[in-house]
């Protein structure tokens, strides 16, 4: 890896409107601002974690960047402003587009993120040479539907 580039792994999540292009759009955006490798899981979907009764669409990404890790949330939370996602349809429960670090330069900055199957179902994807997490909240009677379409 180039000096100063930092290693990132995303979580994205999309619960209203063309989930799965909102997700494919984001990923486009990340594309643009990345500076090194690229791997995306497939599209996946999930129920809420929360228990809400809109499922949502998963996927997750693991890039380099020379950003820090605050010009990155900063970039992250405007494009999800740019993609719909206000503070009226935060209060609907409405998420065009959510994007999280969770894991920056090798730390876990989101660990209940980490933690969650709408997560760990994308991460160990694209890390299969990884050991799986051991106390995570990986529900094994979750179905877990995957679209039919890589990204």
């Amino acid at each position: 890896m180039q000096e100063g580039l930092h290693r990132v792994v995303l979580g994205l999540g999309s619960n209203c409107g063309d989930k799965a292009q909102n997700l494919k759009s984001a990923r486009e955006y990340l594309i643009g601002v990345s500076d090194g490798v690229f791997h995306s899981s497939q599209i996946y979907e999930t129920p809420d974690a929360h228990g809400a009764p809109e499922k949502y669409f998963n996927l997750v990404m693991e890039m380099e960047t020379l950003l820090g890790a605050e010009t990155l949330t900063r970039l992250l939370k405007e494009y999800e402003v740019s993609a719909g996602r206000t503070s009226d349809a935060r209060v609907l429960g409405r998420v065009p587009i959510d994007i999280d670090i969770v894991i920056f330069d090798g730390n876990i900055v989101r660990p209940k993120d980490f933690r969650q199957s709408f997560f760990q179902i994308g991460y160990q994807e694209i890390s299969a040479d990884r050991t799986p997490c051991e106390d995570c909240l990986v529900d094994s009677s979750v179905e877990i539907n995957r679209v039919l379409f890589p990204v």
